[in-house]
């Protein structure tokens, strides 16, 4: 153990809007926080691995895990190249869809009101309108979440229609058009996210500051966003995806033959998966019944 506090990093680059980056931090106070995670590195070092010995692990650490840092380390390093005038470009088309939308959802309400506030949302939902369904939270005021607004909107009612929808596109403007813009670093021209080994139970990777992993694709917006992830001139962004090459490794070794020939007839795999579960024919197939 440490004979001091250990130091936080929080405390040397800041929280929020404005922090900063550790080549930032001045020499004198960036030094003992290195040292300090260098040593308590080393520490943990010693009583972990003898654990991956004794766990039979020590072949995934040295084949798989410790070979992976330093290509995840070039790619944060790469980093990725945005288009930023696509942002702004759809950053000023969601502000403007939100203001016509925040306007219909007034009128239906007849009155305005913060709709991003789940307090006065739910006194709209369940004492003005009176709408059946309503729970209240510990604090006394009325739940408004996803799964409420869902189960409302389910049967006609058109203000939780549009609520769910200017929720969806108030994500997708800060989370991603307007936040991502300010993560384009201002010396690469392109974003850096820390890509994060040891996140996921189930060993995938998973991305943070920003999250580059969860950027939807269902709705249009969605794909329009994963549209201003760029290649170089010459270059193009190759897609992978997990659970097909899983698949065409199960067809092979389990040898099913359905799903073997389905591969060969470069069929949709979940289409025709959907079109077994609910007897629609493959060309009458909807993205909706996919999905589901």
């Amino acid at each position: 153990y440490l004979d001091h506090e250990p130091i936080k990093i929080q405390s040397l680059l800041g929280i929020g809007k404005g922090n900063k980056t550790f080549d930032q931090v001045a020499i004198n106070l960036a030094a003992p926080y290195a040292a300090e995670d260098a040593d308590i590195t080393l520490r943990l070092w010693h009583i972990l691995k003898p654990k991956l010995t004794k766990n039979n692990l020590i072949h995934v650490y040295e084949s798989m895990e410790r070979p992976m840092v330093q290509v995840l380390a070039e790619m944060e390093l790469k980093g990725i190249s945005v288009d930023k005038g696509l942002l702004s470009e759809m950053s000023n088309s969601l502000a403007h869809r939100l203001a016509k939308l925040e306007n219909e959802i007034h009128t239906l309400a007849d009155q305005k009101f913060n709709i991003a506030s789940p307090k006065q949302l739910g006194e709209i939902l369940f004492i003005k309108m009176a709408l059946p369904g309503g729970k209240k939270n510990k604090n006394g005021s009325y739940s408004t979440g996803a799964d409420i607004l869902e189960s409302v909107a389910a049967k006609g009612n058109i203000f939780a229609e549009k609520v769910l929808n200017w929720r969806q596109m108030a994500k997708l403007k800060s989370t991603y058009t307007d936040a991502l813009k300010d993560h384009i670093n201002k010396n690469s021209n392109r974003v850096h996210t820390s890509y994060i080994i040891s996140g996921a139970s189930t060993g995938r990777l998973s991305s943070a500051e920003p999250n580059l992993q969860n950027i939807p694709i269902r709705t249009e917006e969605g794909r329009r966003i994963r549209q201003a992830f760029v290649a170089k001139k010459d270059h193009v962004l190759l897609s992978l995806d997990y659970s097909q090459i899983e698949l065409r490794i199960l067809a092979h070794i389990a040898n099913i033959p359905s799903l073997k020939n389905a591969f060969a007839n470069k069929l949709d795999i979940h289409a025709l998966t959907a079109s077994e579960m609910f007897n629609v024919p493959l060309n009458e197939m909807t993205a909706e019944t996919r999905r589901k």
